[in-house]
């Protein structure tokens, strides 16, 4: 079996520029790796195009469109104004909920919700905590925070649940995820979108990522077995 083709045997959650991607275990290695890099590429472009902070919206729509246009098909999108009952939530427990409500949707059962609150539960506890507080330093303050979960299917296939919502920057160093940011207001935007990965369009366009992301393929990158 090559490396490639190896099936990884945990669940991972992966910090990538500031945002959260939580990969199940039985993926294949090369699945995991397009699936990373997409997300890292896809954020990086958005991020140059669109201020997270202001153009929310805009920020979200360049997102998931730079995914679709690396061979992710994409049979739900959304953007919407929510409305919490909670006088205080947190950017996780919106993300965890909407990423839930999607997966089950399209797959039945619980588990990309389930996975997406194992990564939050993580990566809110890693023993690593200097690590992490360094590498969110090293982003921008965004106003737009992303949860993703991603399992591959008995199937082979591989699908995605992202959720983004609109959140105000940190006031404080050690708020170090975003995904930790209290939404104090009842009203917040938020995106979800489901992805499933089409391996034979990002076949043509994943030397072209590597290459463009080329040492930013490892920076800003925090991996953690969950």
């Amino acid at each position: 079996m090559s490396d490639a083709t190896q099936v990884t045997t945990n669940d991972s959650a992966i910090l990538v520029e500031g945002n959260l991607l939580a990969c199940g275990a039985g993926m294949s290695t090369q699945s995991r790796h397009d699936v990373k890099n997409a997300f890292h590429f896809a954020t990086l472009v958005a991020d140059k195009a669109f201020d997270a902070e202001k153009q929310s919206r805009e920020w979200y729509d360049k997102f998931v469109d730079v995914m679709r246009d690396l061979g992710f098909t994409i049979p739900k999108r959304s953007f919407e104004l929510e409305t919490s009952a909670e006088l205080s939530v947190t950017v996780g427990a919106v993300a965890i909920r909407a990423i839930g409500v999607a997966g089950n949707a399209i797959l039945g059962g619980t588990k990309l919700g389930g996975l997406a609150k194992l990564a939050f539960d993580k990566l809110t506890t890693v023993q690593d905590d200097a690590k992490v507080v360094d590498h969110k330093r090293q982003n921008k303050a965004r106003g737009m925070v992303g949860m993703a979960a991603c399992i591959e299917t008995a199937n082979n296939d591989v699908v995605m649940v992202v959720s983004c919502v609109q959140a105000s920057a940190p006031k404080l160093d050690d708020d170090v995820l975003g995904i930790q940011w209290k939404l104090d207001k009842t009203h917040y935007y938020a995106g979800t979108a489901v992805l499933t990965l089409n391996n034979f369009v990002y076949d043509k366009v994943r030397e072209t990522v590597e290459n463009k992301l080329g040492v930013r393929s490892v920076e800003n990158v925090l991996q953690y077995d969950i």
